[in-house]
């Protein structure tokens, strides 16, 4: 499920089953990694919306968590979480980014980060970059179920 009206719709009427949440993190810079910054988001939009897509009904896709580094990022993320956290709805919380910058704090996050470098797609005709990003979400997926697997168990 997407930030879309329509699945709004179908979450509030059947959010007991859409237990998780995914949230891409990602970076905006203006100045010498703009387009460092510009990759890691596609390639994070890309990676999200693939596992929304196979996912659809039990996980929900947030809206991209947009952030400058190095100005109260980190406060701000965890604000969020909290609110992610207190709203009840979510007993699993995903975290997806291509900016190393977030396995410094991953200790502190209320959620599992997955780290994934970017790869460069602007080359790729679409064919092959869909093969790729399917490869990619791939080990994702496990670690999804593991922790699913785990609050089962528990």
């Amino acid at each position: 499920m997407k930030w879309k009206t329509k699945d709004a719709d179908v979450f509030l009427k059947s959010g007991e089953y859409v237990d998780s949440i995914l949230i891409p993190l990602t970076p905006v810079s203006f100045s010498n990694d703009f387009k460092s910054s510009v990759t890691m988001s596609e390639y994070t939009e890309l990676l999200t919306s693939e596992i929304e897509r196979q996912l659809h009904g039990r996980l929900f896709l947030s809206p991209n968590f947009t952030y400058v580094k190095n100005e109260g990022a980190l406060d701000l993320l965890t604000s969020f979480l909290e609110h992610v956290k207190n709203s009840g709805h979510f007993k699993h919380i995903f975290l997806m980014t291509s900016d190393v910058y977030w396995k410094e704090f991953e200790q502190q996050l209320s959620g599992q980060l997955f780290w994934v470098p970017a790869l460069p797609l602007e080359t790729m005709d679409e064919k092959y970059k869909l093969e790729v990003i399917k490869e990619q979400v791939k080990p994702l997926f496990q670690l999804i179920f593991n922790d699913w697997q785990r609050s089962i168990n528990s």
